[in-house]
């Protein structure tokens, strides 16, 4: 579960913004407790365009694929990702700086590091079990490194205790090292990390895979039927059908001869489509069977979003992981956008307390009765093109029963764009 997360000097951020999914109002629902800590289930993210919106969530993602290594660094030649705010002298060479306070089994784990594509200049990790915070090991460059040899012993194998140092390269995560060693400690802040999934809502193609791997799950194939079915877009059932492609299909896409003969001789090429089963009527609109429609080419691009964007939905709930999404609404109509949304406020369908964090431009959602002011936060550029970012919990004169829809496009808030005038 996501308590907080900072970032400085990434893309269109330059100084450090914070970001919480803690509450900091008096309003009430939508959230759920660990330990003395209350959490919210969801947060939404307005702004205006190239306002860091986008950017803003992709740190978050791209922190988690630097803990991950998803850029394979295992050499000390190896580059490490690094995207430095660019529009300022100081900062376009510089580091980057990433910080996450997490619970993993109700243990508060806070955990960063400042880097830029060669070095990793500083990492630390604590822990707070029961209200106070310890120190489990810490790196810095011109500093002494320390090792918390009671709390963190899978790291303290590594730590030159004579030189005060951390053996590990300098372009490498300590974290990763202690993984690679079995430590229990890191493995599950990795293990954190992998359930910590971005996705693009303009891009459905790089997800309806995944939804579509599974439909093979029969029991998560019923939940993703159920789920499309309750959006009254007129779908009765999704199946998934595997079928052989034919030697004359293969030929027509042009393979070599030698080639298409190796794969006919491994069982050949596997077809797999998704149909969707919608009701027929006579002319007495009585039932009489079924219409069959490839997902693909004969429903529309909203229906198409909404079956791609199931499975990493239902799967976030049956894990209590935590799902960031940039552009929900796109392609999608208002009141299916907020059906998706309910899901993570309704307690008896998200029991495990799984977060969802999402930007949007549809301001039908700026409502009372779907968010409390916590849960909405604002991205704006200062005049120097610097992201920042707010929650309407910091303003003092926001009240909680206000029309939140129609103040922030009056300007109230901020957060969006200011118009200037057109002539020929």
């Amino acid at each position: 579960m996501l308590l907080q997360f900072s970032v400085n000097n990434y893309k269109s951020i330059k100084d450090t913004i914070t970001f919480s999914m803690a509450t900091s109002s008096k309003d009430e629902g939508n959230s759920f407790h660990v330990r003395k800590y209350e959490l919210l289930k969801s947060a939404v993210i307005y702004g205006a365009n190239a306002s860091g919106k986008s950017n803003f969530l992709k740190a978050m993602s791209f922190m988690s694929s630097i803990v991950l290594n998803k850029s394979k660094v295992i050499q000390s030649t190896d580059k490490l990702p690094h995207i430095p705010f660019r529009l300022s002298t100081e900062t376009q060479d510089s580091s980057s700086t990433f910080e996450i306070v997490c619970f993993i089994n109700e243990v508060k784990y806070r955990y960063g590091f400042e880097l830029d594509a060669t070095t990793v200049y500083s990492e630390w990790l604590y822990a707070d079990e029961k209200g106070k915070e310890s120190k489990l090991f810490y790196r810095e460059v011109e500093e002494e490194h320390y090792v918390n040899i009671n709390k963190f012993k899978e790291g303290y194998t590594f730590f030159d205790k004579k030189n005060s140092k951390i053996n590990i390269s300098s372009n490498q995560l300590f974290i990763w090292k202690c993984d690679q060693n079995d430590g229990e400690i890191s493995k599950s802040i990795l293990n954190w990390f992998s359930k910590f999934n971005f996705i693009d809502g303009m891009k459905q193609e790089s997800y309806s895979q995944y939804s579509m791997n599974h439909m093979k799950d029969i029991n998560f194939k019923n939940e993703i039927v159920s789920l499309v079915k309750t959006a009254d877009i007129g779908i009765d059932d999704i199946v998934l059908e595997e079928e052989k492609m034919s030697s004359m299909a293969m030929n027509e896409m042009g393979l070599d001869a030698t080639v298409q003969e190796q794969i006919e001789k491994n069982g050949g090429i596997t077809k797999i489509s998704l149909n969707t089963y919608h009701k027929q009527y006579n002319e007495k609109n009585e039932e009489v069977g079924n219409i069959i429609f490839e997902l693909e080419n004969e429903e529309s691009k909203g229906t198409r979003k909404f079956f791609s964007i199931a499975a990493p939905i239902l799967n976030t709930l049956r894990e209590g992981s935590i799902l960031i999404i940039d552009e929900l609404d796109a392609s999608l109509h208002p009141m299916l956008t907020k059906h998706l949304i309910k899901l993570f406020h309704n307690d008896s369908i998200n029991t495990k307390n799984a977060q969802l964090i999402f930007a949007t431009h549809d301001t039908n959602l700026l409502n009372s009765s779907l968010f409390r002011r916590d849960q909405i936060w604002l991205t704006e550029k200062d005049k120097y093109a610097s992201t920042n970012i707010f929650s309407l919990a910091q303003f003092n004169d926001v009240r909680k029963t206000e029309d939140f829809e129609k103040q922030y496009i009056q300007g109230k808030y901020g957060g969006i764009p200011y118009l200037g005038k057109f002539e020929f």
